[in-house]
């Protein structure tokens, strides 16, 4: 297949793009290199891959670099909550007026499957025992889950034709090898505290409630929309929540040292609850997260 994705130099992209070239798939990448380093292009050439510097902010870009392709994976994005706090405007135009060019060049060259991702973000805050279900309603509580919700309206009100099958993939708390401390997750802050012999640093009481997926089951999720041949909308998750505070312990008995835990002062913009009901991907998709949080942790110790 020739597959175009956006984003596709950054955590999620190396994986999905490794991956896809391995199946044989033909591959484009657009990335304008905000989240990922342009060294990287020389560990990765491949006969089948090509990579564009742009934007997609910029329609012309957009639109050249989709050319003759089949299916659009748009993953570029502006992902941190902090940083969609401190500039809400760059945050809204990249991942709001950039899905609205992709949307646009997607019609002018007859796509006719995307596939996108979306955040739990979405939704807001969690219950502490209730699994989230696609149909919550969408309550935003940062900027940046206020932009992956407005992203979503726009391919939504753009497909009421039905011109073209849409999936958006709503990631839950992802982790795995390669992901990039300006961005990272707080099992990869935790690892790089761990590599130092250092504290491992709690934002809140530790109470807050997450469900981790790694970049592994992520990635087989996407393949698994490649062959879905609907438009839907999906959480992408383990299905199994942790407390905060469990996790850091988890952590410090796997690496067999002894380290402190310290407290600081919540985040604004941060959720206490997020814990994920993978059903309607399992039946609809034939998704299931097969890495144990346990053993995908192990396995980033030992990287």
């Amino acid at each position: 297949m020739k597959i175009l994705i956006t984003g596709g130099m950054g955590f999620i992209g190396l994986h999905l793009v490794d991956y896809l070239l391995k199946k044989g798939n033909k591959i484009i990448v657009l990335d304008n290199f905000s989240n990922s380093n342009k060294n990287l292009i020389k560990k990765i050439q491949n006969k089948n891959l090509r990579i564009i510097e742009g934007d997609v902010r910029k329609i012309d870009d957009i639109v050249n670099s989709m050319k003759n392709q089949e299916i659009v994976i748009h993953l570029a994005a502006k992902i941190s909550v902090n940083e969609s706090i401190e500039n809400p405007n760059e945050t809204f135009d990249v991942n709001v007026n950039g899905t609205k060019n992709v949307l646009k060049a997607c019609k002018q060259n007859n796509i006719k499957k995307l596939i996108v991702a979306s955040s739990a973000a979405v939704y807001g805050e969690g219950d502490k025992k209730i699994k989230i279900k696609e149909e919550k309603k969408k309550n935003p509580i940062s900027p940046y889950g206020e932009s992956k919700m407005k992203m979503e309206e726009e391919i939504e009100k753009n497909n009421s034709s039905n011109e073209m099958d849409y999936i958006i993939l709503r990631f839950f708390n992802i982790y795995g090898i390669g992901q990039t401390s300006e961005y990272a997750g707080v099992i990869t802050k935790f690892l790089e505290k761990i590599k130092k012999n250092q504290s491992l640093t709690i934002t809140g009481d530790g109470t807050q409630i997450r469900d981790f997926v790694s970049i592994s089951d992520v990635i087989c999720s996407i393949n698994n929309a490649i062959g879905y041949n609907k438009s839907g909308i999906f959480n992408i998750a383990s299905g199994n929540e942790i407390t905060i505070n469990e996790l850091a312990n988890l952590m410090i008995e796997l690496c067999g040292e002894k380290l402190n835990i310290k407290n600081i002062a919540d985040k604004q913009g941060e959720i206490k609850y997020s814990q994920a009901d993978t059903l309607l991907a399992k039946q609809k998709l034939g998704y299931i997260s097969k890495i144990n949080l346990k053993e995908g942790i192990k396995k980033l110790l030992e990287n």
